[in-house]
């Protein structure tokens, strides 16, 4: 296991050090460094943040005020922040409508976000490639081809042997969907049906995709909303217009085939596989997946949550090796943020270089379950592929908070590491005050 040096915050107040600390609230300082004052965002939509050389760029959406989507620009070399641009005020208070962003050849960076199911528009912006404050006059694209529906969550991916610019949605038929750019963002076309749902009804397979830049883009998937259906998770990988098992073996062509459906791609967990009962109750054993990356020899490793009750949540992790999975119970995941949405957890997410280091937060102690009497806090791990509960050695890195610290992530690139989650007030998706901060670390 790597050794890991992590900075202990209690109550506030940093006993190690973690960068450049800012002032977030006047009685309630954050003791990390603060990315984005007042954003948010929910998990289904990325890359939330990027680097770009020694600059960080973070998407948000502010959940209180004008509910503007924005986008936040760090200088990690001289730990300072460069500014925060508005891409779009009064945006609808919902943290579904965060931008995804993605750095093009030139150095500009593309923002894509939309509005949670509410039209049919995705809408974008380019920064000035010498000036990461100024952006693009607002443009807009119509999903209005024969099939198009109301659009969700933007995931933008590019595969360099391909030349396009692939945007990952949630549209055609309530479904994944996507549609591609060869022009990095300036134009788009190509509306494709990517996954079927199999149930019954109006239902919504969540997914979470990650690329390799090159060839193939890795998808992970439900069966619909852990409210709907006790889902199991399930993966492909997309390559050459065709989805793949982990393996390697063929399961279908998209273009001749039609989209993929659960029962055609490769099981990684199975859910409970019975509706849920009526209400806001989740089902039984309803898995949810919050982080997809990629080793380094390409192979896909999946963090995701499983309900138990809305008390007892869990945290998993599938890890390929190149010839099976490894999946495991890792942590304890707590209790539900709230009692209209039974499967909101902390999260758990997976470092997109080295999938061993892991963040998560919860509620109760991560290794045994017991109750600590707190708020969601941010623990640390390095997690091999056969370690489970019982192994993994759990580090905090917050303690005693008077707020939550909810939805972590892990970004990294060149010699950068950087833990971020949202620290704040969190009542539901729309009614939230959460600032991003969280921690700079070099690892190479």
């Amino acid at each position: 296991m790597p050794l890991i040096l992590v900075p202990v915050v209690v109550g506030g107040v940093s006993l190690l050090g973690a960068g450049q600390a800012s002032p977030e609230r006047s009685t309630d300082p954050p003791g990390f460094t603060v990315f984005l004052r007042e954003g948010g965002w929910c998990w289904f939509q990325n890359p939330r943040a990027i680097l770009q050389g020694d600059r960080l760029f973070i998407g948000g959406m502010q959940g209180n005020g004008e509910g503007a989507a924005r986008v936040g620009v760090y200088d990690l070399r001289e730990r300072q922040s460069l500014g925060t641009v508005t891409l779009r005020d009064r945006f609808d208070h919902d943290d579904h409508n965060a931008p995804a962003l993605h750095v093009r050849p030139d150095g500009s960076v593309l923002a894509v976000y939309a509005l949670h199911g509410r039209n049919r528009s995705h809408y974008y912006r380019i920064s000035d490639p010498g000036n990461p404050l100024q952006w693009s006059d607002p443009m807009e694209y119509r999903h209005d081809y024969p099939t198009a529906g109301n659009v969700t969550y933007m995931n933008l991916h590019a595969l360099e042997r391909e030349g396009k610019l692939y945007n990952f949605f949630r549209g055609i038929e309530f479904n994944p969907s996507f549609i591609t750019s060869t022009n990095h963002g300036l134009s788009w076309g190509e509306p494709t049906h990517f996954i079927a749902s199999e149930l019954p009804g109006r239902q919504r397979p969540y997914a979470l995709y990650v690329g390799n830049g090159c060839d193939t883009v890795h998808v992970c998937f439900t069966d619909a909303h852990p409210n709907r259906f006790g889902n199991s998770i399930y993966y492909a990988a997309f390559r050459a217009g065709a989805f793949h098992r982990a393996d390697g073996r063929l399961i279908k062509n998209l273009g001749q085939d039609g989209p993929l459906r659960p029962s055609e791609a490769e099981s990684v967990f199975a859910g409970g596989g019975r509706p849920a009962p009526d209400g806001f109750a989740s089902a039984e054993r309803s898995a949810w997946p919050s982080s997809l990356v990629l080793d380094a020899m390409g192979h896909p490793h999946i963090g995701y949550s499983v309900h138990l009750s809305d008390a007892d949540h869990r945290f998993r992790i599938a890890s390929w090796d190149g010839v099976q999975w490894h999946d495991r119970e890792v942590a304890y995941a707590g209790h539900c943020l709230y009692d209209t949405e039974t499967s909101y957890t902390g999260l758990i997410s997976l470092d997109p270089v080295d999938p061993s280091v892991v963040v998560i937060a919860t509620d109760v102690d991560p290794r045994t379950g017991r109750e600590t009497g707190g708020t969601h806090e941010i623990y640390r791990a390095g997690i091999g592929l056969d370690d489970d509960v019982a192994a993994v050695k759990w580090v905090p890195v917050t303690r005693q908070s008077s707020v939550r610290n909810l939805r972590p992530l892990i970004v990294s690139d060149g010699p950068w590491r950087v833990i971020l989650w949202n620290r704040g007030d969190f009542r539901t998706y729309t009614d939230y005050r959460m600032e991003t901060v969280g921690m700079i670390e070099k690892v190479r």
